[in-house]
């Protein structure tokens, strides 16, 4: 990124783009005096000095730790915890030139998939103000899509941060689990959460994953070496027509180009997503919670709920405070049965096709009205919406596998398309490489 020649310019110019973009709701809050003394800084360094991304503004959800921010999670609970210290993820690229300047705003306390936040505002699509971003990251994303900042740093519990940068045409990734430090996250779920990365291109998302790991950036792989999955049933079920259009469009592209493209099913990845899926977010969630609000707030989780803004998360964090979630023995099953087999019908399935990874669109339909909070049309048919996003995207979360959504195109309402790609665990950077030689050929 040695393309920024002035971080304070850099800064500067994120900051305008910010304002120009205020109706979309796309922070909580900005870092802009102490981004402005690093940037100053930074431009003193000898070239030699600079680290890989150098100058870069960064905007940062506001459930990941930077010194001296709020570490609210976009809650009115939480607006007196200021982080003490950066979260891991954020040291390691405010070390390679990374300037944080911005707390993206989010689905309160990352709980939900749409954004709307009912203290900071609902987070505004970019390419349509009247659509939503999906989320929780919505405002990460929709800073991104709107062209404000190259990078940013998301959560993904179950889809947080690939549906949003669908539905705001960046890239985003899931890393697998583990594979970035944990430390400064208000955590829903220890199995299922993780920091995601977005970007504006693959070649961002490329040096943004390379910085934070001090790893060489991954290049782009070669396109007649690269063999990918449609896994029909579960992962094309469940969108609507246009989206199955496009997705097989894309293939069609793809083949054309050299990309092997296999076609099988297994379904049974779906009913063990469902088996695995809400006992442990709900149980695990209620844990850390318990916890979290005690030494965070000083409040029990029923009168921490009480103070939540938004109704859909309030009710939840209600709900879990009067115990109302799947017990131990439901849990236990999810993690010691239906977890690991879901793992390995993953892993069968990579084995029997030869795959480097499973292909399908990342989002159910185009971005729906942003005031359409409950429930979303496909096709017609009126269906609960956090179920309906979240379904296929679940899957890698629970099994703990790295994917990746990238922007393949507009549809027809010119919103964005976008193609999302699951791989075995550790092969993020494989992934990557992926993504890179995909990525002209799909736009």
């Amino acid at each position: 990124m040695s393309e920024i020649h002035s971080a304070t310019r850099a800064v500067k110019d994120a900051v305008a783009g910010l304002a120009a973009h205020a109706s979309l709701n796309l922070v909580t809050e900005l870092n802009q005096q102490v981004a402005l003394a690093m940037a100053e800084s930074l431009d003193q360094t000898a070239e030699a000095g600079r680290g890989p991304l150098h100058g870069v503004p960064l905007i940062v959800k506001a459930n990941i730790a930077v010194e001296g921010m709020r570490h609210d999670g976009g809650c009115p609970a939480l607006a007196d915890n200021i982080a003490g210290r950066d979260a891991g993820v954020v040291q390691r690229l405010r070390d390679a030139g990374a300037i944080p300047l911005a707390m993206a705003n989010l689905h309160e306390l990352a709980f939900g998939t749409t954004s709307a936040n009912a203290h900071f505002g609902s987070v505004g699509n970019p390419h349509d103000p009247t659509r939503m971003t999906g989320g929780s990251s919505g405002g990460t994303a929709a800073a991104i899509g709107a062209g404000v900042f190259k990078i940013g740093l998301g959560t993904d519990t179950g889809g947080s941060g690939r549906i949003p940068a669908g539905f705001c045409g960046c890239a985003g990734l899931r890393p697998t689990t583990g594979r970035y430090p944990g430390d400064g996250i208000l955590k829903l779920t220890d199995t299922l959460d993780t920091i995601s990365i977005m970007a504006a291109d693959m070649a961002h998302l490329a040096r943004l994953d390379a910085a934070i790991m001090s790893e060489p950036v991954a290049g782009p792989a070669d396109a007649g070496k690269i063999r990918l999955a449609v896994v029909a049933d579960p992962f094309w079920r469940g969108i609507n027509r246009e989206m199955t259009a496009l997705g097989r469009r894309a293939l069609a592209k793809l083949a054309d180009a050299g990309v092997t493209v296999v076609e099988t099913d297994m379904p049974q990845i779906e009913s063990l997503t469902e088996a695995a899926g809400f006992p442990i977010a709900l149980h695990e969630t209620e844990r850390n919670w318990q916890k979290s609000a005690r030494e965070l707030a000083g409040l029990t989780l029923g009168e921490f709920a009480d103070r939540i803004a938004s109704p859909d998360v309030r009710g939840l964090y209600q709900m879990m405070a009067r115990g109302e979630t799947p017990g131990e023995a439901a849990y236990r099953a999810a993690m010691d049965q239906h977890r690991p087999d879901l793992q390995k019908a993953f892993a069968a399935l990579f084995a029997e096709t030869g795959a480097d990874a499973l292909i399908f669109p990342t989002l159910v339909r185009s971005a729906p009205p942003i005031d359409e909070t409950e429930m979303i049309d496909l096709d017609g048919e009126s269906l609960p919406l956090f179920p309906t996003m979240t379904r296929r995207e679940l899957s890698a979360s629970i099994a703990g596998l790295p994917a990746l959504s990238l922007p393949a195109g507009q549809c027809a309402d010119k919103l964005p398309f976008a193609m999302e790609l699951v791989a075995p665990a550790g092969t993020d950077r494989d992934l990557l490489a992926i993504g890179r030689a995909l990525e002209p050929l799909l736009n």
